[in-house]
């Protein structure tokens, strides 16, 4: 009997005639996202996405996979059998006697016919099937899915029998709408902000700012990680690592402490925008929630964003901190975010800290040449990439520049950090970052939540 994985999607379906280019890209994520797990073929089916499964050691794998990825609504591991009443009946009657676990539960069938060709009505199709599990089982029947429920897929060509399915992120594929910097800190709001814009079908890019005046590799290890938790959703996502000590004492020096926050990131918004270009993305994500600190007031929020060409998303500001948790725990961040790392946020945060800046306050302490700065700082940066690599159970440091054994990603998946080509630009050799200038990258960052 062969198994395969029904994918099935939900927004997509009302693309109208640009429904194939969203089914096209889906796919492709998902061959992306399943490689190296040992699923089979991946093929649009009519209203539906089929990956063969030819080994049953690889569905829970597959299933995990499968249900990350953004565009997809729920997936099952199914049988596939001959469309006829007789074939869905007979094997439906064997994976309920099969079933122990619910030998003694009530059960229904749900029978869904996407192929209007096919003889039997869906509720026909339920009737029969149902009789004859209950004489082969001696189970009652409750269809309000309070027992067991069997499902059944009538497609164009073969019929998909199935009991238990997976939810995923929903949303759309992503690649569809663009590409986008994030601006990730080792908290928990920011990446839970650049997989909201992936579930919208943005690529992300993500951009973290490091002081270098705090040395710590556990901080490389942590942002590594959460682009390793993302990459479940994207399978491959490019990081910068942009060394900021510098910058950080120099609005030390020159801006009142109830203020520097509110410049520290406005510089960063600048360096984000200096990425956005290199990596032809077209606009910001920041993980602000309206309210939630003292920068995220909706006067500073303003004055923040000012210093950034438009469009900045923020995709969390009218969720609160028990939303977001909630939504790191499911999408895999929970657990890097909260791990200890040095912070230098506590040598910004004053003790009254302005909450209603204005535009012409904050430009006036910003009247100094920073220019030369944020150049060093580009010309230091790193770019990396992150990719979901099952295939090779290790995430390799060799050349990493950070030494240290090999660690891995979010949930025990192991990621590999590659060289990347930066678009525009020429591929490179095997080493595993892509050093933009010279010099080295260290400490601890904070940066826009």
């Amino acid at each position: 009997m062969a198994r395969v994985c029904v994918v099935h999607y939900g927004e997509i379906g009302v693309k109208g005639k640009n429904r194939p280019l969203f089914e096209r890209r889906l796919r492709e994520n998902l061959v992306a996202g399943l490689r190296g797990c040992g699923a089979g073929s991946v093929r649009r089916g009519s209203g539906r996405i089929v990956v063969d499964l030819p080994d049953s050691a690889v569905e829970d794998e597959a299933l995990a996979r499968v249900s990350a990825i953004p565009g997809v609504v729920w997936a099952a591991a199914a049988d596939l059998v001959d469309l006829t009443v007789e074939a869905i009946t007979a094997r439906t009657v064997e994976v309920a006697a099969a079933d122990s676990a619910a030998s003694a539960r009530p059960f229904r069938i749900d029978t869904r016919r996407s192929n209007k060709l096919f003889p039997a009505k869906s509720a026909d199709v339920n009737r029969v099937v149902g009789a004859a599990v209950q004489k082969a089982t001696g189970r009652p029947v409750d269809l309000s899915g309070a027992g067991s429920t069997y499902s059944i897929e009538i497609g164009e060509k073969a019929a998909f029998v199935f009991t238990r399915r997976v939810e995923g992120p929903g949303g759309l594929p992503v690649g569809v709408s663009g590409r986008l910097v994030a601006l990730v800190s080792g908290g928990l709001d920011s990446p839970v902000a650049a997989h909201r814009m992936m579930r919208r079908g943005a690529e992300i890019v993500v951009a973290h700012f490091w002081n270098d005046t705090v040395a710590s590799r556990e901080v490389v290890s942590k942002i590594e990680d959460l682009c390793a938790a993302l990459a479940r959703a994207q399978g491959r996502v490019p990081y910068w690592i942009v060394p900021f000590g510098d910058l950080q004492r120099a609005i030390v020096a020159r801006v009142p402490d109830k203020c520097r926050m509110l410049v520290y990131r406005r510089v960063m918004f600048r360096l984000a925008d200096r990425i956005r270009d290199r990596e032809r993305a077209g606009g910001l994500v920041t993980g602000d929630s309206l309210g939630q600190v003292a920068s995220q007031t909706l006067e500073n929020i303003g004055v923040l964003y000012a210093a950034a060409r438009p469009p900045v998303f923020a995709p969390l500001a009218g969720s609160d901190k028990s939303e977001i948790v909630a939504e790191a725990r499911r999408i895999g961040t929970y657990d890097v975010s909260i791990r200890p790392y040095p912070d230098c946020c506590s040598f910004l945060v004053a003790d009254h800290p302005q909450t209603r800046a204005t535009l012409p306050e904050i430009e006036a302490m910003e009247a100094w040449e920073m220019g030369p700065l944020l150049d060093a700082a580009m010309e230091r940066a790193e770019r990396r990439v992150a990719i979901l690599d099952a295939a090779t159970r290790r995430h390799p440091s060799a050349g990493s520049g950070h030494g240290g054994d090999a660690e891995r990603g979010a949930n025990g998946d192991p990621m590999r950090v590659g060289k990347e080509q930066e678009p525009g630009g020429r591929r490179g050799g095997a080493s595993v970052s892509e050093q933009l200038g010279g010099g080295g990258v260290r400490g601890a960052s904070p940066h826009p939540r």
